[in-house]
């Protein structure tokens, strides 16, 4: 009943498709293994299309790889009442989408983002770049239900993990094989909590792991998350994982982990050829 509230008050009716003729599509996660999948597999992605996510526009890899997708769910890329820190990020993250983009880009964000200008107007000289807005409502109940709201793109499971929007819009757009890369989630071995209780946990990704450290972790740009938080933050990406799994197969979707040490349980992993 919650969910379908939320779903009245929030969820907007959306088309999503895909204009390829790929069926194959391969997710690059943030996760410290990028680096070494695409320096020993760059070949594997040829003729299959990709989607990036987050602060991946930052890098070199953004203009090498010329995503057709890139899709962020992370408050802290759109909200202005946060802290500066996440402001002055967000606002290098989209100046480089914008100087960088000479390819056709699709940007998925969700409808939240939209009643936020600051973004937009950073983004709005390059015409590469086509907006999509998408339903990241979290939706929880019965599997038949939950199927229905899926088919409509009106939810999706919790979003904790810019993951989970990921899978779905790729779902959504009719891909039938995807590939998980840089998808570590080792975040469990990272975590620690110092002797003022604040609760750590360092984050790696492929662009900064031999420079990043602990911090905590904040809520929607601000404050900072307890122990239990975190821990409740975690459990449900992975369990969505294990949603979207099951709806993926009645979707005749087959999605396969090349992550070989990712903590992702809920998809066969495969090692690459």
């Amino acid at each position: 009943m919650l969910s379908v509230l939320k779903i009245i008050i929030q969820s907007k009716a959306i088309k999503i498709k895909s204009n390829s003729t790929s069926l194959e599509l391969v997710i690059l996660g943030n996760g410290p293994s990028l680096n070494k999948q695409i320096f020993n597999h760059i070949k594997f992605l040829d003729n299959k299309d990709l989607i990036c996510v987050n602060h991946f526009p930052k890098t070199t890899y953004y203009e090498k790889l010329k995503p057709a997708y890139y899709v962020t769910g992370a408050p802290d890329l759109w909200l202005d009442d946060i802290e500066e820190k996440f402001v002055i990020s967000s606002k290098l993250l989209f100046e480089a989408m914008a100087e960088k983009t000479n390819w056709p880009l699709s940007f998925f964000i969700p409808f939240e983002a939209k009643k936020h200008k600051r973004w937009q107007e950073q983004l709005k000289i390059n015409k590469n770049i086509n907006i999509i807005y998408y339903n990241n409502t979290p939706v929880e109940g019965f599997d038949w239900l939950n199927r229905l709201i899926f088919n409509y793109k009106l939810g999706m499971p919790r979003p904790h993990n810019v993951m989970i929007p990921c899978l779905m819009i790729a779902i959504w757009m009719n891909y039938k094989k995807l590939f998980l890369w840089g998808t570590d989630h080792s975040w469990l071995k990272e975590i620690s909590v110092d002797r003022d209780n604040n609760v750590l946990i360092n984050q790696k990704h492929f662009y900064d792991e031999k420079i990043s450290k602990p911090e905590t972790l904040d809520k929607r740009g601000k404050d900072k998350r307890n122990l239990g938080e975190l821990l409740f933050k975690f459990m449900n990406a992975f369990q969505g994982y294990y949603t979207i799994s099951n709806y993926a197969s009645i979707k005749n979707v087959e999605i396969i982990n090349n992550t070989e040490l990712s903590y992702i349980d809920a998809f066969k992993k495969e090692k690459i050829n």
